[in-house]
């Protein structure tokens, strides 16, 4: 037996139609569960009643002035707005939570019951706290600044995975809050959907910028490997786009659809770069996150784990690379417990990898196993016939970025670039044409909004530090120590390679990159 019942109750446009509607339900003693109100209708949900009486309330109400029909229903509108909702909440593979402005949780769709592994009838009403402890981005929830946040949050009842969360306030027309809405998506599953769009390109490799045979040839030789599994080496100078080739090579890959995850092996010191690739238990070490971490190892499971910069790895880190990449298991810092891993690496570097091991800098071992498939990627004085497509697609590129209608270039603009031998390769050129974009006042860039720096002395001059004789001492001090430390990071492209060339540590170094918020 239906437990309501509802009917939809056809009538002029009269004023009191409502109040004479629900009169006649009053004194037929019936419960009144909800009602809907519209122009020209009345819709009412009662609690079930028999058969003699629904027929003796629909005499009744059909006797009314103003009654034109009235109908039994199934649901009424707002049901059937509910019940779709509910429907689509529960066909996403988000996690999707509802709480009031005191933190109850009112909606809980079914992907949630995977990720928290419960039931939702045992956490609606209950505080979302509860649910998730130990998170400042949850307590801090109704906050009138927080208008769209994304967090971290770690899961321990789905085995620590990692989620990325969104969440939106809901708020009245006088902007009170009055709950908000928590989205949850699974990392891995979120980089995997990403990967599979980005694969989706007719052609990955078109994203490279270039056709000279120099630049043609390393094309079709990595799209030759890239489906095999096969551990790759790319070779060449600093801004010759070794990450762009090592993305196409991925998304070209059996393992598209994966995560393709980097670490730059320069950019931090042993103890993190080892808690970065393999991750730790909790309470490992000071400063880790409660419920530990997985490493960039198990988040590449399945897919490509692209170390760049692979020559500023210390022998320490050489030597644990190496057994990784020889038994195929990793261990997590503070744990005894093997972990099988699936990865495929891609490794890149700017050094001379075969000198390195003559200097007992490099593991020969490593190197061999690292220099499967060797591609050495030409620098763009190799290829200059492909400075005018360059020139072309960062002007389109630059006038997005910029707000800008700049067409080309002039014939002698483009002349001068070919004639400089670019150092610093692409990143070089990239940024020769921003400079020249952002001062061009024309359609046409032209000779006279190029600026190419000096690298043999790309820090300011010593008659210019010496001659500001208004500034303090300290001020002087920092502008030379800026000047000296961003000198050495663009000559030797590496942080670990510029503080041995300046006789201090990697560290401190890194202090004051961020110190002087050195950009390079």
């Amino acid at each position: 037996m239906n437990r309501f019942v509802r009917l939809e109750i056809i009538t002029e446009d009269k004023i009191g139609m409502t109040l004479a509607i629900l009169s006649q339900i009053y004194s037929a003693n019936i419960n009144l569960n909800s009602l809907e109100v519209f122009p020209k209708k009345v819709c009412v949900k009662m609690l079930s009643i028999d058969e003699a009486k629904k027929n003796l309330l629909i005499k009744n109400l059909s006797g009314l002035d103003g009654v034109i029909a009235i109908n039994e229903i199934d649901l009424l509108s707002y049901e059937t707005s509910e019940r779709k909702l509910h429907a689509i909440i529960n066909s996403v593979e988000d996690g999707i939570i509802s709480i009031n402005k005191d933190y109850k949780i009112e909606i809980f769709n079914d992907y949630c019951e995977n990720i928290f592994n419960c039931k939702k009838e045992d956490v609606l009403g209950t505080d979302i706290r509860k649910l998730i402890n130990n998170n400042s981005s949850i307590t801090n929830l109704m906050k009138k600044e927080n208008k769209h946040k994304d967090f971290q949050l770690n899961i321990e009842s789905t085995g620590n995975k990692q989620y990325i969360s969104t969440e939106n306030l809901i708020k009245d027309d006088d902007d009170k809050i009055l709950g908000a809405v928590i989205s949850i998506k699974d990392t891995e599953r979120a980089i995997q959907i990403a990967n599979i769009i980005s694969a989706n390109k007719a052609d990955a490799f078109k994203d490279i910028i270039g056709n000279s045979p120099s630049i043609e040839k390393v094309k079709e030789m990595a799209q030759l490997v890239a489906k095999n599994d096969s551990t790759i080496l790319l070779r060449g100078e600093s801004g010759t786009g070794k990450e762009l080739f090592a993305k196409a090579i991925q998304n070209l890959s059996n393992r598209r659809s994966k995560s393709f995850v980097t670490l730059n092996c320069a950019a931090l010191p042993d103890t993190l770069i080892e808690s970065e690739l393999f991750g730790y238990e909790k309470g490992s070490f000071t400063g880790a996150f409660e419920g530990g971490k997985d490493g960039l190892f198990k988040e590449a499971h399945g897919g490509t784990l692209f170390l760049d910069e692979i020559g500023e790895l210390s022998g320490a880190m050489q030597a644990k690379l190496l057994r990784v990449l020889q038994e195929k298991s990793i261990r997590k810092i503070g744990s005894t417990k093997e972990e099988k891993v699936d990865v495929r690496i891609i490794a890149a570097t700017n050094k001379d990898l075969e000198k390195m091991i003559q200097d007992n800098s490099f593991r020969e071992d490593l190197y061999y196993r690292l220099n499967v498939i060797p591609i050495h990627i030409p620098p763009l004085r190799e290829r200059l016939e492909d400075i005018p497509l360059f020139v072309a697609f960062f002007i389109n590129s630059f006038n997005k970025k910029l707000d800008k209608i700049v067409e080309g270039a002039e014939g002698e603009f483009v002349n001068r670039l070919m004639k400089h031998s670019w150092p610093g390769n692409v990143r070089e050129l990239k940024n020769v044409i921003e400079r020249a974009m952002n001062l061009c006042e024309g359609s046409f860039l032209r000779t006279e909004n190029l600026i190419i720096a000096s690298h043999k002395n790309i820090s300011a001059p010593e008659s210019y530090l010496y001659s500001r004789d208004s500034l303090p001492l300290k001020k002087l001090v920092e502008d030379c120590e800026k000047g000296a430390i961003k000198s050495a990071l663009i000559n030797n492209k590496s942080i670990r390679a510029a503080a041995k060339a300046l006789g201090v540590s990697h560290t401190t170094i890194i202090n004051k990159v961020k110190k002087y918020n050195i950009k390079w």
